[in-house]
C-alpha cells in the first residue's frame, strides 16, 4: 500500500481479514483493496496466518472484534469455517464448505461458497451462458465441489467429473444430483469431443513441467475452455485450447468476479454504509 493509504487507516476502518495457512502466496489484499478505495469505503482487508492446530480458538477472538465486518477463508479451513457461523447459505451447503463470512446487523455471523459463483459469474463477462451446456470437469477437489453445484445452479444439462480418485468423482456426483437432480452429474472419461465447456479445477498446469491435466484429444474451436489456476496465465491447457481456436477464461479472471462477489456479499459496494454492529 501507498503511504498516504496507510495514513488513512484510522480507528474507524472498518477491517477485513483472509484467514489461511498458509498465507504468504495470496494476492487477496491486491485484488480486495483497489476495490475498497474505488467504491469509497473506509475498510481494509489484512491478510492473517493461523495455523492449522489454532484455527478454532483465533477464530473465536477474530470474529469478538466489533471493527471486523468480514473473513475471507482460503485453504485449508472451508469445511471448518461453516461450523463456525450461525447462517450457512444455500451454496455453501451444497459444496460442503464456506470462503467468506460476514458479521450481521444481529450480531451473528453468515457465511457462504464463491469460488464457484465467481466462476460463473467470469464466465457470464465473457459473453457465455452455462445453460443447456455439457461440461467436462477436471478435478473433484475442494474448487471442484463448488464449482459442480454452482454450474448445475447456472443451468448446465450435464456435468461429467474426472478425478484420478475415482472415489472422489462419485461422491462429488451423488451430492450434486441430490441437490440439482435436473442436471446429469455422472464420472466419466476426460475427453473434450462433445462438452460445451471443458473446465480445470484440478492443481495440473501449475508446475514448470506439467501437461494437459488429462488426455483430453481434440477440442472443438467452439468449446469453452476455463482454467482456474491464476499463475501461470497461460498454462498448458490454455494454451492447447487456443491453439484449437477455442474461447478460454483464467484463473485471474475467476479472481476478479470471485471478489466483487463476495464483495457484494460484505455489502461492500460503492455507496454502501459501513456501520459497526454490536459482538455475538
Amino acid at each position: 500500500m501507498a503511504d498516504d493509504e496507510i495514513a488513512a487507516i484510522s480507528g474507524s476502518t472498518r477491517l477485513l481479514a483472509i484467514v489461511g495457512d498458509p498465507i504468504a502466496q495470496v494476492g487477496s489484499p491486491r485484488v480486495f483493496n483497489p476495490r475498497l478505495r474505488r467504491a469509497g469505503l473506509d475498510a481494509v482487508l489484512v491478510p492473517l496466518h493461523v495455523p492449522q492446530a489454532e484455527f478454532e480458538a483465533a477464530m473465536d477472538g477474530l470474529m469478538r472484534l466489533a471493527n471486523l465486518s468480514g473473513i475471507v477463508v482460503t485453504l485449508p479451513f472451508k469445511a471448518r469455517a461453516a461450523a463456525l457461523v450461525d447462517r450457512v447459505g444455500e451454496t455453501g451447503r451444497q459444496a460442503g464448505g464456506i470462503n467468506a463470512m460476514r458479521r450481521d446487523p444481529d450480531g451473528g455471523w453468515s457465511g457462504d461458497m464463491f469460488d464457484g459463483v465467481g466462476l460463473v459469474r467470469a464466465i457470464g463477462l465473457a459473453g457465455r451462458s452455462l445453460a443447456y451446456k455439457r461440461v467436462l470437469l477436471l478435478g473433484a477437489g475442494g474448487a471442484a465441489s463448488a464449482i459442480a453445484p454452482a454450474f448445475a445452479a447456472a443451468g448446465a444439462r450435464a456435468i461429467t467429473l474426472f478425478d484420478p480418485e475415482a472415489e472422489r468423482a462419485e461422491t462429488l456426483a451423488g451430492r450434486v444430483r441430490a441437490f440439482h437432480p435436473r442436471c446429469e452429474v455422472a464420472p466419466g472419461t476426460p475427453i473434450a469431443a462433445g462438452h460445451d465447456v471443458v473446465v480445470n479445477a484440478s492443481p495440473i498446469g501449475m508446475r514448470p513441467g506439467d501437461g494437459l491435466p488429462a488426455p483430453l484429444g481434440p477440442f472443438d474451436p467452439g468449446c469453452l475452455v476455463v482454467d482456474i489456476i491464476p499463475k501461470p496465465e497461460i498454462t498448458p491447457l490454455v494454451a492447447a485450447a487456443r491453439a484449437a481456436g477455442c474461447q478460454t477464461v483464467g484463473g485471474l479472471a475467476m479472481i476478479d468476479a470471485q471478489a466483487d462477489t463476495i464483495l457484494e456479499f460484505f455489502g461492500m459496494t460503492p455507496g454502501a454504509g459501513l456501520c459497526s454492529t454490536p459482538m455475538r
